[in-house]
């Protein structure tokens, strides 16, 4: 076969500008999020001291996510059929990423100094990276990728003012463990979505997922008032649909590049976050720290995307 035969074949999410477009708008959903959730606390009336009232909010909003694919897949009349081996390979997906992750991230949010907390979520594209080295022949780490994830990490430490000083098992020994569990499953995505749709995969681990933390909040939330109200349902429905598109696009991203190529734009998730926080909740942020870790970011991605 010839090279233009497969350049023809080669995937649409494989072609460099296609993936930067969609990685970049997935950044953009992820970051929106921030603002969108602590708004949404507040129509919900979530007790944001109760970790457990929380992951039963984290609960919903994926369950949600999940019934949104299972809607889009049945409207467009995509099969949903999974193997036994299929469902046992997304539920051990949906128990690393949506339970096990955010597991982990929602508890270390109760002591981890937000700073810390950023910093140590940014290392997760650094995780990802060194166990995509080992486990696959062309994903293995270079000079050039080092210095891509050291510059991307510095462009969060600058977003955040440095790093502060008090470290803690359950703060940022728990936010590590939850970044070390998504790395996990970012690398782990590629596999099985060589044998399973990005849709379908996305799905059902969001449902597995959400179901789980669902029974850890009921099961040990102090109390339930969540205020159901239009505003309230539909910013729930916009988290759902965050999260369902995000993890779809992404998945699919994994599967068409190489992991390191696509985790490093979750260097923008921060930087994003902090501009539509700025927009649209009035917050004051530092105009050069921001401009300055985007640059870093943009380089950092740059660099491993040009390995």
């Amino acid at each position: 076969m010839s090279n233009s035969s497969i350049q023809n074949k080669k995937h649409i999410l494989s072609k460099r500008k296609v993936m930067i477009l969609i990685a970049l708008f997935v950044a953009f959903l992820w970051g929106s999020a921030f603002p969108t959730v602590v708004a949404t606390y507040g129509f919900l009336n979530v007790d944001v001291e109760d970790v457990f009232q929380v992951m039963l909010f984290a609960g919903m909003r994926f369950f949600i996510s999940a019934i949104l694919l299972f809607t889009f897949a049945f409207l467009s009349k995509k099969s949903m059929k999974l193997t036994f081996r299929g469902f046992k390979l997304v539920l051990l997906l949906g128990l690393l990423q949506t339970f096990g992750q955010y597991l982990f991230f929602f508890l270390s949010m109760r002591t981890v100094h937000p700073a810390n907390g950023s910093i140590l979520s940014s290392l997760g594209v650094f995780l990802t990276a060194i166990i995509a080295h080992f486990i696959y022949v062309n994903e293995k780490l270079t000079f050039k990728k080092i210095v891509g994830l050291i510059v991307g990490v510095s462009g969060i430490i600058i977003l955040n003012g440095g790093t502060a000083g008090s470290l803690t098992l359950t703060g940022e020994g728990f936010m590590f463990i939850s970044q070390f569990l998504g790395a996990l499953a970012a690398v782990y995505t590629k596999k099985i979505a060589k044998e399973i749709s990005p849709l379908v995969i996305s799905a059902y681990q969001l449902l597995f997922g959400s179901i789980l933390l669902i029974t850890l909040g009921l099961t040990f939330s102090g109390s339930l008032n969540f205020t159901l109200t239009i505003t309230s349902t539909s910013a729930l429905i916009y988290l759902g649909f965050i999260s369902g598109a995000a993890f779809t696009l992404w998945s699919a991203l994994i599967k068409h590049n190489k992991v390191s190529s696509v985790t490093i734009f979750k260097f923008a998730i921060p930087v994003f976050g902090v501009l539509i926080t700025f927009i649209f909740m009035n917050e004051i942020f530092n105009l050069i720290s921001v401009v300055i870790s985007l640059i870093f970011v943009a380089l950092g991605i740059l660099l491993i995307n040009l390995d």
